[in-house]
């Protein structure tokens, strides 16, 4: 049995579509991950259905503003505990807003991982402390030590504390090195990490649950966590690999 912690979500009134969207990605993470045991951390308004879908859930009632815009180190540093509370060895930590298009992501991530001490996705840079916040996998105490929220702040968002937690883990020199022989990447593209939030995703998705549930949905790199802003060609690449945060690290410029 793995352990997947679902978060990085405030509800507040008249965001009734998340409260939606929060309730489908339950649904779908346990119907493609029956038998892994799933946690679920948030704040604000609550969807109705978490409990029916999560075998445990963390829910503030009050937002917790500290968290908004820095990666949500808070929750996720509550079902980090969790987890650790009752044994997992290794934790895959992701949205509650989205999902993956395949089945027993937690098992492939476990497979993918190897040696190394995370794996994670973009946005992450290759020359540059930034550590992507939103889909992260490793051993549950490498996961606490690159969540440590005691060097949090102040901070520009959660990527920078995250990549320095991450590089004092390692015995790299440098931020290029550390990143390259502790960490594995895996695109956007790969995960089929599909974005309920995004632009008019979520008015065109919820009219296709049965395509997603199925992991069949049409036209799916349409939908991908960060597009327009991460983009891929034909031969899956990324098209847009330069930005003002640095070279985003992908699968082909990090081996």
């Amino acid at each position: 049995m793995g352990c997947i912690l679902l978060t990085h979500v405030f509800i507040e009134p008249g965001q009734e579509d998340k409260l939606d969207q929060c309730n489908f990605s339950a649904e779908h993470f346990r119907k493609n991950n029956p038998d892994d045991y799933i946690i679920a951390t948030g704040h604000g308004l609550k969807p109705d259905k978490l409990s029916e879908y999560c075998d445990y859930v963390y829910w503030s009632d009050e937002l917790i503003r500290s968290d908004i815009g820095y990666g949500h180190p808070v929750l996720v540093n509550k079902g980090i505990d969790h987890a650790e509370q009752l044994g997992f060895s290794h934790l895959l930590k992701t949205r509650l807003d989205g999902v993956n298009l395949f089945p027993n992501i937690f098992d492939w991530c476990l497979n993918e991982l190897g040696d190394k001490k995370y794996l994670t996705t973009q946005a992450t840079a290759i020359d540059n402390f930034v550590l992507c916040d939103l889909f992260n996998f490793g051993s549950v105490d490498i996961m606490k030590r690159c969540w440590d929220i005691s060097n949090w702040y102040p901070n520009l968002d959660g990527l920078v504390p995250h990549a320095k937690n991450f590089f004092d883990l390692c015995d790299e020199d440098t931020w290029t090195e550390a990143l390259k022989n502790n960490c594995v990447i895996k695109d956007i593209l790969t995960l089929k990490w599909i974005d309920f939030r995004a632009s008019n995703n979520w008015n065109v998705l919820k009219h296709r649950r049965e395509e997603i549930f199925e992991n069949k949905l049409e036209g799916y790199k349409n939908f991908l966590w960060g597009y327009p802003g991460f983009s891929w060609d034909q031969n899956g690449d990324l098209i847009n690999l330069h930005s003002d945060r640095g070279t985003w690290a992908t699968e082909k410029n990090h081996q």
